[in-house]
This record gives structure tokens, C-alpha cells and sequence, in this order.
């Protein structure tokens, strides 16, 4: 009795094309998940930057406001004035900062206020910054997404505690600020209510 040698192993044509379409629909799966990763990363990285940036506005406008100084005989005076535009608080703020910036001079007046005119290269939140005594000039804009801007000081050298709306003085400055920015694309950070303890008060 003779036996038969097995022939050659190997695929029928229809199992290769179940293998290949078995392989096909995992590497689109593939594909398609790490394209959802991707996805998903450049939106973590984005929230990240937009998080680190509305961080730098919050430092920066304490690092400002926490300098601010009496202002001496002759110098601008701490100006904190309550406004509306329509509906909106269009509150603005002049005071004198010891704080460093890429002015020269011995200090810098900051006054901040909301742009809302198209006419101007600049939009939103806005630091205008003149050098004291020297009188250079800059605009800052901080962002451009603010469309209202709400301040308040704290009273305690006035021997009242509590929260004024508005503060002029040549003399006094509060010992604190309290600052609300209002826009419809403003990142949670920035709607935070922000309070800035001044350190110069006298």
C-alpha cells in the first residue's frame, strides 16, 4: 500500500482575501484610534496654552498693581473710576507702578482700560504705559477677547473696611484691588475674579 506525500501548504484564494480583509479592518481601527489620540492631544495642548496665557495676564496685572506706589509731589495721582458703556462696566485705572517694564525711568504710569474702537490697532484689555519721569510711551494689549472690565478697592486706609467702586487720591492708594474681566470667549481663568493685595501702602 503506497502512501501519498501531502502536498504543499498554503492559502486558498479565499483566505487570503478573509486574512486581508481581517488585516485591513485592523489597521483602519488602528489608524483611526490613533488619530483620536492626535485629536485629543492637540486639544489638551491647546487648553494648556490657552492656560498658561490667560495665567501670564493674571501675573502680569498683579505684578503691576502689587507695585503700586503713592505717588509723590507732582506725579499722577491713583485713579480708579467707575464707568459703564451701555450695559456693560467700563471701569478704568491710572496708577503709578515701581514695577519693572521696558520703560526707562524711575517708575511707570499704567492706566488700563477697555479698547472697543475699530479705528485703533488695538482691541480689549489694554495697558497704556508712559515712562515717569522720562514720559516714553507704549500699548500694551493684554487680550483682545475682553469686553468689559469691573474694579473695585479695598478701604482700609480710610479706616472703613469694605469695597468702594471708584478711588482718586494723590495721596492714599487702597490696600487692595479686586479686578472682574467680562468677554464671550474669555477662558475660565480670566472670568476669576482677581484680587491683588497692594504692597506700598503707607
Amino acid at each position: 500500500m503506497t502512501s501519498r506525500k501531502p502536498g504543499p501548504a498554503g492559502f486558498t484564494l479565499i483566505e487570503l482575501i478573509v486574512s486581508l480583509t481581517i488585516t485591513g479592518a485592523v489597521l483602519s481601527a488602528g489608524f483611526a484610534a490613533f488619530g483620536a489620540v492626535l485629536d485629543r492631544r492637540d486639544a489638551a495642548a491647546s487648553g494648556l496654552d490657552e492656560l498658561n496665557r490667560a495665567a501670564g495676564v493674571r501675573d502680569l496685572l498683579r505684578a503691576w498693581i502689587e507695585a503700586a506706589r503713592v505717588p509723590h509731589q507732582g506725579e499722577p495721582a491713583f485713579a480708579g473710576l467707575d464707568a459703564m458703556d451701555g450695559r456693560l462696566p467700563d471701569d478704568g485705572l491710572t496708577f503709578l507702578t515701581a514695577a519693572a517694564t521696558d520703560l526707562d525711568g524711575v517708575a511707570t504710569v499704567v492706566r488700563l482700560a477697555v479698547d472697543r474702537d475699530r479705528r485703533t490697532p488695538h482691541r480689549g484689555l489694554v495697558a497704556y504705559l508712559t515712562s515717569w519721569p522720562t514720559g516714553e510711551r507704549r500699548t500694551v494689549e493684554i487680550d483682545s477677547r475682553v469686553r468689559a472690565l469691573e474694579l473695585r478697592y479695598f478701604s482700609v486706609p480710610l479706616g472703613d473696611r469694605g469695597w468702594l467702586p471708584s478711588w482718586v487720591s494723590s495721596t492714599i492708594i487702597p490696600s487692595g484691588v479686586e479686578i472682574r474681566l467680562a468677554g464671550d470667549s474669555l477662558p475660565p481663568l480670566l472670568r476669576l475674579p482677581l484680587m491683588v493685595a497692594i504692597g506700598g501702602v503707607q
